[in-house]
């Protein structure tokens, strides 16, 4: 997933030697070896705390600890509890001159790496962005975007935290393997709500998508997940199922969760279903927990799809599955994203995270096809254009890796890309730690080693 392809290295799995979790009651954190599985981590939260990890993804009974740090993943929580960098309280590993790193949220952060970081603050490029914050208090340049894991994390390492010092911890966080091993992380907590509720709204067409996306967050939703329009049509959602009434007609279907008290469900649910209806209509409101997980058992239905594809010839191929941009460009990127597809003669799988502008596009390649990498390439090429003129990113939540980071220019812009350039070689110098990953390196092609697969996972 960071990047679609692994270039020409050896890749070490340590996992089954890093899996330990240990839940500590006086605090409520947990804290977990880099291999642990998430979902594990969670069940081990909720059966000794009573309390819970709301950040994780969809992927969270199979993906890793290190992973969710290394690529600052989120999933459909992410729009009402933000992404795994705010529920990291530090962080242990191995820098790449083999020197331990222990990094917190407290400030209390030790090791070669720690102080190098804090040198790094005072790098004239790092001082010259922290100097021109705007009111708002963004770096120049920054994308105005609701979350991001491409480049490295210099809005939140030059915040001066907690301490009044640049965030170590931040830095680390998103950075993908190329600054530390990561190999132990604490987790903050947070409490199970009493119940939750699930709404699928519908909307006539972009500007009334990104309009009710827009109010559904003050509205109360933790929660906003988008079914495209060819997602509806690849799974027939259009002609059978429960959501067929509102898919018919509907530009796309907006899946919709809040949670609290049971009065506060209610309420919340009836203000979202108010918005829906100036938009697309009030949409299918579940009854029961069995309503509620059968209305997200439709979101759930991509990966099944995508099985389906690949067994016809059809692969998905990730190598635009990532893109974020600001809320209110979420309507032209949908439309633009269409005609750069038909151009390229790809059918594509297209949902994802709407509250967040962060929408996962899974072309689906006939890899036999004599011409399939030149129109990948061509693709891939004009969704990066389109994303830089929307002022996103290529990456919201599984990072750059080898396929983006040739586009780190083109999207952030000579002088940030320049500052995470500094970032790399002021802390490993040698470019021993996954390079080419992020800050690419000299003549890479996004698509070298893409060699499109069926999914692997379970």
């Amino acid at each position: 997933m960071p990047g679609g392809n692994l270039g020409p290295y050896v890749v070490l799995s340590v996992a089954d030697g890093l899996s330990g979790i240990e839940v500590d009651t006086a605090s409520e954190t947990v804290v977990a070896g880099a291999g642990a599985v998430a979902d594990a981590v969670d069940r081990a939260a909720r059966s000794t705390l009573g309390r819970r990890l709301p950040f994780l993804p969809a992927s969270a009974a199979w993906c890793r600890v290190g992973g969710l740090v290394a690529n600052d993943s989120a999933g459909a929580g992410t729009f009402g509890h933000g992404a795994t960098h705010g529920w990291v309280e530090a962080v242990r590993g191995v820098d790449a001159r083999g020197n331990d790193v222990h990094l917190t949220r407290e400030g209390t952060s030790s090791g070669p790496l720690a102080e190098a970081m804090g040198r790094l603050a005072n790098h004239p490029t790092l001082s010259a962005l922290a100097a021109e914050r705007d009111p708002e208090g963004r770096l120049p340049g920054w994308p105005r975007v609701r979350k991001n894991s491409s480049g490295y994390a210099l809005d939140r390492f030059l915040s001066n935290g907690s301490r009044g010092q640049p965030d170590a911890l931040q830095l680390l966080v998103g950075s993908e393997g190329t600054l530390a091993l990561i190999t132990e992380v604490r987790f903050r907590t947070a409490p199970i709500p009493e119940t939750r509720g699930v709404l699928l709204l519908p909307a006539r067409g972009p500007d009334d998508l990104v309009a009710l996306v827009l109010e559904l967050e003050g509205a109360g939703a933790v929660a906003c997940e988008m079914l495209g329009r060819r997602f509806l049509e690849i799974t027939g959602l259009r002609h059978s199922g429960p959501a067929a009434p509102l898919a018919r007609d509907a530009y796309a279907l907006l899946l919709v969760e809040v949670e609290g008290t049971a009065p506060e469900v209610a309420a919340a649910l009836d203000r979202c279903q108010a918005l829906g209806q100036r938009y697309g209509g009030p949409g299918l409101r579940a009854r029961s927990q069995a309503e509620s997980d059968e209305l997200w058992r439709l979101r759930k239905a991509a990966s099944p799809i995508i099985a389906r594809q690949a067994r016809q010839g059809l692969l998905s191929t990730q190598f635009i599955e990532d893109c974020v941009v600001p809320v209110p460009a979420l309507g032209r990127f949908l439309v633009e994203l269409d005609r750069i597809l038909e151009a390229a003669r790809f059918d594509a799988v297209v949902f994802g995270h709407a509250g967040d502008g962060n929408i996962h596009v899974n072309p689906l390649v006939d890899v036999e096809a004599p011409d399939w990498h030149s129109r990948v390439r061509q693709a891939l090429e004009a969704v990066a254009d389109l994303v830089a003129d929307l002022g996103g990113t290529l990456a919201g939540e599984h990072g750059d890796g080898r396929l983006r980071a040739p586009f780190l220019e083109r999207i952030w812009g000579p002088r940030l890309a320049g500052a995470f350039r500094e970032v790399k070689e002021t802390l490993d110098p040698a470019g021993t730690l996954n390079p080419g990953v992020i800050v690419p390196l000299p003549g890479q092609d996004p698509l070298e080693g893409l060699s499109p697969r069926p999914r692997s996972h379970p």
